[in-house]
C-alpha cells in the first residue's frame, strides 16, 4: 500500500514539474515579441510626424500659384483692336461717366493707323457710356450715328470738374514757351511766327519718337493759341506760332502730340490745345 501511494506521489510531482516547465517555455517564446512590439515604433518617426514636417516646408520655397497669378495680372496688357472687340461688352443700362482729362475719341479701341480721331471730350464733360472692351470704353457721341471709343486711363466714374480758366492759361503759357524770331501773316490773314522753315522729311523724327501716321488726314482746331514744334516734345524747336480758331490738317500723333501740315509746314502741337474740326 504504502508503495502504491509513493507511485502516485511520485507522478504527482513528476506532472507538476512538466506542467511549470511548459508554462516558462511560453513565456520565453512571448517576451521577444512584446519587446520588438514596444520598441519598435520609438525607433522612426510616425506617419503623422512625416506627413506633417512635409506639408510645412515645401511651400516656403517657391512662390505660391496665386502670387505668380497676381503679379502676370498687374502687367499691362496691350490688345489690338480686334482683340479688344472680341471681348467687347454692351451694357443693359447706359451709364455716365466723366473726362478726367481733355481726351480723343477713336472709331476703334486702340492708337493703330485704323483707329481714327473724330470727336473729343473735355475735362469735367459728362459722357454716355454703352459698353467697354478691356481697355476702352464705348460711347455715344453728339452728332454721329456712330459710337466712338475712349482710353478707360482717363475716364472717371465720379464727377469732374472743369479746367479752370487760371489752368487753361498755364497749359498755353507752358506750350508758348520760347522766343519767336520773326512775324509773317499766313494765308488765312492771321498772323504767324517763323523760326525756321519746316520740313517735309519727318521720317527720322517720326521714327525717333514713335509718331504712327493715321490712314487719312482730317482737319483740327487750335482752341487757344499754339505753336508748332519740329519734334513732338516741349523741348522742340518752335517753327511756327498759331492762333485761336487756326485749322490745321492732321498727319498721325503720338499720345500727346499730333503731327500737322500747317500751310505746307509738317510740325507737331499739342493735342490739349487742338480738337477736331
Amino acid at each position: 500500500m504504502k508503495n502504491r501511494s509513493r507511485k502516485w506521489l511520485f507522478a504527482l510531482l513528476l506532472g507538476c514539474s512538466v506542467a511549470l516547465c511548459a508554462t516558462g517555455c511560453d513565456k520565453l517564446k512571448k517576451e521577444p515579441e512584446t519587446e520588438s512590439e514596444t520598441e519598435a515604433p520609438t525607433e522612426a518617426p510616425t506617419e503623422s510626424e512625416t506627413q506633417t514636417e512635409s506639408e510645412t516646408e515645401p511651400p516656403t520655397e517657391p512662390p505660391t500659384e496665386s502670387e505668380t497669378q497676381t503679379e502676370s495680372e498687374t502687367e499691362p496688357k496691350v490688345l489690338t483692336a480686334a482683340e479688344e472687340k472680341a471681348q467687347e461688352t454692351e451694357y443693359d443700362q447706359l451709364r455716365q461717366m466723366y473726362a478726367k482729362d481733355d481726351i480723343n475719341i477713336r472709331t476703334e479701341p486702340g492708337t493703330a493707323e485704323t483707329s481714327e480721331i473724330f470727336s473729343s471730350f473735355m475735362q469735367g464733360d459728362v459722357m454716355t457710356v454703352v459698353g467697354e472692351t478691356p481697355n476702352w470704353y464705348k460711347v455715344d457721341v453728339d452728332d454721329y450715328d456712330v459710337h466712338g471709343y475712349v482710353s478707360k486711363q482717363f475716364v472717371s466714374e465720379t464727377a469732374v470738374a472743369e479746367k479752370t480758366e487760371e489752368e487753361r492759361q498755364q497749359a498755353i503759357e507752358q506750350e508758348l514757351s520760347g522766343q519767336p524770331a520773326s512775324t509773317a501773316p499766313t494765308d488765312d490773314g492771321t498772323q504767324s511766327t517763323q523760326t525756321s522753315s519746316g520740313s517735309t522729311d519727318t521720317s527720322s523724327v517720326d521714327a525717333e519718337f514713335g509718331v504712327g501716321a493715321f490712314a487719312e488726314s482730317f482737319p483740327i482746331q487750335a482752341s487757344t493759341g499754339a505753336n508748332v514744334r519740329k519734334t513732338p516734345s516741349q523741348d522742340g524747336e518752335i517753327i511756327q506760332t498759331i492762333s485761336s480758331g487756326t485749322t490745321v490738317t492732321a498727319l498721325g500723333e503720338t499720345d500727346r502730340w499730333y503731327k500737322v501740315d500747317f500751310n505746307g509746314t509738317i510740325g507737331y502741337v499739342n493735342k490739349n490745345l487742338f480738337k477736331a474740326d
